[in-house]
């Protein structure tokens, strides 16, 4: 009876140890799970704060037969610069002709560029700070800013008549500089300004502004792209300036980095 009750009580040890065992690895397993879940929804979060364009560089409007003008924008029947696209606006991604900073071999445009008159201010892309003024080639300037916590940097290049210095901080929409007048002979007295995205060192690459507006701003901004485009073509009587088929999203042929 004493051997029953002994065997009996090896085995009751046995299995409250094996219970506990199974209890604390089950705990475990489910902590770690549950930590894994709780850090995709970090990442996730962190994603959707990232830092996003909440103003373009320039006043787009709808264009308005009136005033002849798309916000800032003056539409004008004369002639572009050769082997340039006869627009006032260039989509990300453009094949377009190279230039002396890189030897005048023909490139995927990274900066959406605008043609707006001389003396346009240009404003703020993002809510951050002015982290670099580089001069650039052409003679004028590059506004770099950055969010916080954002490895990206939001700049708005040829701009001159600079309005912030570096460490300044900004607000998306404040006045920064104005259009640059590089090329102006060419351009009929128009100035220019590109907007873009720059990630990573040397060279860059450069990712489509587009694809990173906020939402407060990204509906409206897109509809005003496509009318832009139509409204154009529709004034210079050509309908191949624009292949809208070829856009990814208004704006951008491609949501590809392009490196340079």
């Amino acid at each position: 009876m004493q051997n029953y009750l002994a065997s009996s009580n090896r085995i009751i040890v046995v299995t409250l140890a094996l219970l506990i065992v199974f209890g604390v690895a089950g705990y475990s397993i489910w902590d770690y799970l549950r930590l894994d879940n709780t850090d995709n929804k970090l990442i996730e979060k962190t994603s959707d704060d990232e830092v996003r364009i909440k103003s373009l560089a320039i006043n787009l409007d709808y264009y308005d037969p009136e005033t002849n003008m798309a916000g800032d924008l003056v539409f004008t029947q004369d002639s572009f610069p050769e082997e340039t696209v006869p627009a006032l606006f260039t989509d990300y991604g453009t094949e377009v002709a190279g230039n002396s900073a890189n030897n005048w071999q023909s490139r995927l445009n990274p900066q959406p560029t605008f043609i707006a008159p001389l003396g346009t201010e240009v404003h703020a892309l993002i809510d951050g700070e002015v982290v670099a003024i580089p001069q650039l080639y052409s003679g004028d300037y590059s506004i770099h800013m950055q969010g916080k916590g954002s490895d990206l940097i939001f700049e708005t290049e040829h701009v001159i008549n600079l309005k912030v210095q570096i460490g300044d901080k900004v607000k998306a929409g404040d006045v920064i500089a104005e259009v640059s007048d590089y090329d102006a002979i060419n351009y009929h007295g128009l100035g220019l300004v590109e907007i873009g995205i720059l990630k990573g060192g040397n060279p860059p690459q450069h990712l489509c502004p587009f694809a990173y507006l906020d939402e407060s701003i990204k509906d409206d901004t897109l509809s005003k792209i496509t009318d832009l485009k139509k409204s154009w073509e529709e004034y210079r009587g050509d309908t191949t300036i624009y292949d809208e088929s070829a856009e990814v999203i208004p704006g951008c042929l491609t949501q590809s980095f392009i490196e340079g």
